[in-house]
């Protein structure tokens, strides 16, 4: 049965396959989780169709923040269904069909269409008062001096309302107030909307990036916040004399579960080897069976997942993380390093997923291939002298393998 093929017009779907019949509807899902290489699976496609349902007219880039899904594959998605009558482009995004709408109430049992997440807090589970309301302007101003990301660490700059919120959280839970806070990697500078809540009674942050660490003394020498930055490479243990010194760790580690496993690491040497305290851990969603092994990390340290966000986090053009992560809230006793080894050649993603990107310059419509080593976007000045560039394609980088 030929599903994704020329279009035609008929009543019924371009090819003249009848999708409210199940069966023919069951195949064209599965086609598209195998086609499109969805590893998420079914049930990602299924939140794809939901999320659009709820939302519906909606954009790419809102169903990706929505369902935690990198764009490309949303992308691919929309275009599948939209050839095969299920949806129709508006100018503000994706909609149903009316033939559409029938397919996915019968054969889905679709009937909520509004989605039931509070808008004001977009499902963080909390609002800023005027006092983080304030501190949140400063925050905007201050992003803005951050330097260009490095890819090759896995940099992606957290939205400034993302940095206030996370500070915001720490707070109503308690974890701010006469504490000390060590933060392992700040590129999002949450330091800083956490220095100015002027709650806790210490704050260090440890990164390799001496740009960042600049920027933050520079903010932290204007605000008179006090905050100490110390450079280092988390390949080693943190420094003597800060192990067993923290009541409170955050980290946004590289997404990868070597990454994951190393940054938390020198979390527990931050806490204390034995001792017990709080990580908040920035991660990206995952399909399940990554997930079941982030779990088994943070099990085999002896954290509980105490508390879990999706979405919490956006990520300024991070399309490949779908421009959100998680924020989970981990509770240890007894807490020790991770029961396996660490492959500190498979810290970040370009090391355990080497892919090539194109990207094609919206001024000339040169195109460029990225490898993230040899040459990098973030680095990248078309022949015709712009900066400003599009992602057209993508595929597994065989050569660095």
């Amino acid at each position: 049965m030929k599903i994704i093929g020329n279009m035609g017009k008929t009543k019924k779907s371009p090819q003249n396959i009848n999708f409210e019949e199940k069966n023919n509807f069951e195949y064209l899902l599965n086609k598209i989780v195998r086609d499109v290489k969805i590893s998420e699976g079914r049930k990602s496609l299924e939140d794809i169709l939901r999320c659009i349902y709820r939302n519906q007219p909606i954009s790419t880039k809102k169903i990706g923040q929505e369902v935690k899904l990198p764009l490309p594959i949303v992308s691919n998605v929309r275009t599948i269904l939209e050839r095969n009558g299920i949806l129709k482009r508006s100018e503000k995004g994706a909609l149903y069909t009316n033939y559409g709408l029938n397919i996915v109430e019968k054969n889905l049992k679709f009937r909520i269409k509004k989605d039931l997440k509070c808008p004001t807090c977009k499902g963080r589970g909390i609002i800023l008062d005027d006092k983080f309301s304030k501190i949140l302007e400063k925050v905007k101003k201050y992003s803005k001096m951050r330097p260009v990301v490095d890819t090759s660490i896995d940099q992606s700059y957290a939205t400034p309302e993302t940095a206030t919120y996370r500070a915001a959280f720490m707070a109503d839970r308690g974890d701010l107030e006469g504490k000390r806070v060590l933060f392992i990697g700040d590129d999002d500078l949450t330091s800083i909307p956490t220095g100015l809540s002027n709650l806790c009674d210490e704050i260090v942050v440890m990164d390799i990036d001496d740009r960042l660490l600049s920027l933050i003394n520079e903010i932290s020498n204007k605000e008179n916040l006090n905050i100490k930055t110390v450079k280092h490479d988390f390949r080693r243990e943190i420094p003597k004399e800060y192990f067993n010194k923290f009541d409170v760790v955050f980290t946004d580690p590289p997404y990868t579960l070597d990454g994951l496993k190393l940054f938390l690491s020198r979390c527990v040497e931050g806490l204390g080897i034995g001792g017990e305290g709080t990580i908040y851990l920035a991660f990206s969603h995952k399909p399940i069976d990554v997930y079941l092994s982030v779990q088994r990390i943070i099990n085999s340290m002896n954290f509980v997942i105490y508390e879990h966000i999706p979405g919490f986090n956006y990520y300024e053009g991070s399309e490949i993380i779908g421009n959100t992560t998680f924020l989970s809230r981990l509770v240890g006793k007894n807490i020790k390093y991770p029961n396996e080894g660490i492959d500190l050649l498979k810290l970040y993603t370009g090391e355990v997923k080497p892919t090539l990107r194109y990207y094609k310059c919206l001024k000339c419509g040169s195109v460029y291939e990225i490898d993230g080593k040899n040459r990098r976007i973030e680095n990248l000045i078309c022949k015709c002298g712009s900066k400003r560039f599009k992602m057209i394609k993508r595929k597994k980088n065989k050569r660095a393998e």
